[in-house]
């Protein structure tokens, strides 16, 4: 056991024999699960399992979870598509892991609507969103917005090439709008050209949200790929909610099932230097919506729709089990 730092919240370390993305047959789950489950029941001897007890599950491939857990809820989340980036030849294996482990979960969570209707044939998933942390949303004091903030890790989602061209763009239209990229990168994309030489790009450290000028920023930039799998399944990223607590509208590329709201700003459907305009001039206008819908995703509200979904849980194993 290791301590988590929180209070009532203990850490157990199991034991995996074969890695989830090469099981590839089933002689290789039934391998793995001689080695897991034995792993996780000596965890439970530490823990004490009661039947008031429910099982969230973050595994998609743990299809052995209701031998071990017969008469407990178990609450499944898919939080990735996991099956379109499975190695050549593994798909349809993995895909049947899956499919059991959700087939038997009383409830299935997942936060993206192209993996409620990937999942949708075999049982019925429930979109269950980020919420944001807790910040209070209140307005910041403009003092000249002038930066395009991109706050988070740098990583094969984000669309360099997209951001090299706005650059380009911005530099001829507007010169005095800044792109400043705060947080770290992932050695893939340090050497991409628009990390090197451009004058209205600026890359900075990891810093929060606080320490940063909010009141020169014009909104936050989240300029994901088109096109691919791992993007566009994202509905809303946690990144979101936290800039909209500090009042920044949202100015996107990719992602084509992201809410449709008045303070979010496409970049990739029309002109997008004219849409940037737009953020920074109708900013204090949106400033009301923004704040109700933060209001509709605090940590508060998501306990509460947990808390019900806990219930829906126990009410259906119980209805197996009658």
């Amino acid at each position: 056991m290791t301590p988590s730092g929180e209070s009532g919240i203990s850490l157990f370390r199991h034991r995996e024999l074969i890695h989830h993305r090469i099981r590839v047959s089933g002689l290789l789950r039934v391998l793995n699960a001689s080695w897991t489950v034995p792993s996780i029941r000596s965890c439970l001897q530490s823990i004490g399992v009661t039947s008031a007890d429910v099982i969230v599950n973050f595994n998609y491939e743990y299809l052995f979870l209701r031998r071990l857990f017969p008469d407990l809820p178990i609450i499944t989340i898919i939080n990735d598509d996991f099956i379109s980036r499975a190695l050549p030849g593994c798909r349809p294996s993995l895909a049947y892991a899956q499919q059991r482990t959700c087939e038997q979960s009383d409830v299935v969570l997942t936060p993206s609507v192209v993996l409620q209707q990937q999942l949708a044939p075999y049982c019925e998933p429930e979109l269950f969103l980020p919420w944001s942390d807790g910040t209070e949303c209140v307005p910041v004091v403009p003092v000249g917005r002038r930066i395009l903030l991109y706050w988070g890790f740098v990583d094969w989602r984000v669309d360099l090439n997209w951001l090299l061209q706005l650059s380009r763009m911005l530099e001829q239209a507007e010169p005095s709008i800044e792109i400043w990229i705060v947080g770290p990168k992932s050695p893939s994309t340090e050497s991409h050209p628009v990390f090197h030489g451009r004058k209205n790009v600026f890359s900075h450290p990891s810093a929060e949200l606080s320490q940063l000028p909010i009141g020169e920023v014009i909104g936050g930039l989240i300029p994901f790929k088109s096109g691919v799998e791992g993007c566009d399944a994202i509905v809303l990223p946690n990144k979101a909610l936290q800039l909209l607590a500090y009042g920044l509208p949202l100015l996107i590329t990719g992602m084509p099932h992201f809410p449709v709201e008045p303070f979010v700003f496409r970049l990739d459907r029309g002109d997008p230097v004219t849409e940037i305009r737009g953020a920074r001039e109708k900013n204090e206008s949106l400033q009301g919506e923004i704040r109700s819908f933060v209001s509709k995703h605090t940590p508060s509200a998501r306990l509460e729709q947990f808390a019900a979904i806990v219930e829906k849980a126990r009410a259906r194993r119980d209805r197996a089990l009658s």
